[in-house]
């Protein structure tokens, strides 16, 4: 065997080692974040009144941010769950609006069981557990319409599930999902948190953000809250 044969050879089985290396790593990251999650719902269900655990055990999934923030080995800043039902969102808010210590026109809330409880229009969020209330439906039907693909991951049962592509988890670019349809504001306001996190976007995706801004133009919702700068108001 020549030479070349030979770093022929030796090239290929050292792209084959990588490319298996950097597979199994993915694959335990995944793993670590479904043990992760799995226990970071269990605490949830522990603060919710006894009855409600079986149906928030089987209708609740996590998606959001924290998947992501995982994944590159961060700490999250709180976890979104996420209901496929309206009913049991109407019992979570009836629930912890009934133990809010203050009550407002867009805003309840206080304390429970010793942890920040704030309760308005898009979530129930109890310490760093938020419940999603805005945006309620199986995952297909509301992850797909995230803007960013780098958040279209879900976890539910034993499992990390995605409606993009996993290198979007992997990589740090912020990628438009032109399909969404709400909340294009939101959207813009988020753009800078998500630079401030070591993301990046480039011109060709940020186009495309304000074509569809173009498209769709501003609420009257929209300007009351940029007028107010309340940029929080705009969710998750």
């Amino acid at each position: 065997m020549n030479v070349i044969k030979r770093l022929l050879l030796k090239s290929n089985f050292f792209r084959k080692t990588i490319h298996k290396s950097g597979e199994e790593i993915h694959k335990q990251k995944l793993s670590d974040i479904s043990k992760h999650l799995k226990e970071v719902k269990n605490d949830l269900i522990k603060l919710l009144p006894t009855q409600m655990w079986q149906r928030f055990e089987s209708e609740a999934y996590i998606s959001g941010g924290c998947i992501y923030s995982l994944y590159h080995d961060k700490q999250p800043k709180d976890y979104d769950f996420f209901l496929v039902n309206e009913s049991l969102v109407d019992e979570l808010r009836e629930y912890f609006i009934s133990h809010a210590g203050y009550h407002g026109s867009d805003m309840s809330g206080g304390t429970y069981q010793d942890l920040p409880l704030i309760i308005t229009n898009n979530a129930i969020s109890i310490g760093k557990y938020q419940i999603i209330t805005q945006w309620v439906g199986e995952p297909q039907e509301v992850i797909e319409q995230f803007d960013f693909r780098h958040n279209q991951f879900y976890w539910k049962s034993k499992r990390v599930y995605t409606l993009s592509d996993w290198s979007y988890l992997k990589g740090n670019a912020l990628v438009y999902n032109e399909q969404r349809a709400r909340d294009i504001v939101g959207t813009i306001v988020r753009v800078p948190r998500f630079i401030q996190r070591g993301m990046t976007i480039t011109q060709k995706e940020m186009s495309k953000v304000l074509l569809r801004l173009n498209s769709v133009g501003f609420t009257e919702k929209e300007i009351e809250i940029l007028e107010n700068n309340k940029l929080d108001r705009f969710g998750s």
